[in-house]
């Protein structure tokens, strides 16, 4: 018997123990995998889409679509609305009337400059600006230096407004990230109703050539663009300023 309960406990003891690898390793391991992951998740990301607009937000009158372009991380919005507007009273928010700092603080969150480079030319169809935008640390300020571009189709007399970025014409602020990418188009176009269809597609990277993860702002984009339009859009449209503006360029509604 004393044989046998030797021999039981020899074999138990010679049992190999597990060790563990030290803690260090283990998070490293886990933070590997998890880079990984991201990796993964943003080239799966970027290369989807289809490249067609698709329906995200119909509310109050107004609808908001996405666009994703295989190859490009940012969603493009389209919004769209109707209302009582005249093409000048439309227009005349972003040439001559509207063209100013005040603008630019109640339509940009964080605008706090605007400098005009050249004025409106009818015969050109197009102005330069300036404009800067703060934002919060550790993001550096960010600067558009832009073109707004009229053309109006004298049949449909429907109007076009295309913002572009002109980020290399002028020299770049020191310590301030020059806006790249930038392309707004506004779409005024007259209905068979009497009312104006409003359209805006942006097309914006404000990430630029700095830091500014892409997913943020493809997160609020859909809210941020309709709340635009139900508020700031619509109650800056009843200002009386842009009601009564004069624009001779503008073949208006009769």
């Amino acid at each position: 018997m004393s044989e046998a309960s030797n021999t039981t406990t020899t074999d138990k003891a010679a049992a190999p123990r597990k060790i563990k690898d030290p803690l260090w390793k283990r998070l490293y391991f886990a933070f590997s995998l998890f880079v990984l992951a991201v990796l993964a998740a943003h080239y799966a990301w970027v290369a989807s889409g289809t490249a067609e607009w698709k329906l995200a937000k119909d509310e109050d009158g107004i609808q908001v679509y996405l666009l994703k372009a295989p190859g490009d991380p940012l969603l493009k919005a389209r919004t769209v609305m109707e209302g009582d507007y005249t093409l000048t009273q439309l227009t005349s928010q972003h040439i001559g009337v509207g063209d100013t700092l005040q603008n630019c603080i109640d339509w940009v969150p964080g605008c706090k400059e605007m400098k005009r480079i050249q004025d409106f030319d009818p015969v050109r169809g197009y102005d330069k600006d300036m404009w800067r935008v703060e934002l919060p640390g550790p993001f550096a300020d960010r600067e558009l230096l832009i073109a707004t571009m009229f053309d109006q189709n004298k049949e449909t007399k429907e109007v076009v407004l295309d913002v572009v970025g002109l980020p290399n014409t002028l020299p770049h602020t020191p310590g301030v990230v020059r806006i790249e990418r930038i392309h707004n188009r506004w779409v005024y176009t007259p209905k068979p109703n009497g009312k104006v269809e409003v359209s805006l597609i942006q097309d914006v990277d404000l990430p630029g050539i700095g830091f500014f993860p892409y997913f943020l702002l493809n997160m609020t984009l859909v809210d941020q663009s309709h709340t635009f339009f139900a508020t700031t859009l619509r109650t800056s449209l009843q200002e009386e300023k842009y009601k009564t503006a004069k624009l001779d360029f503008i073949d208006d509604i009769r």
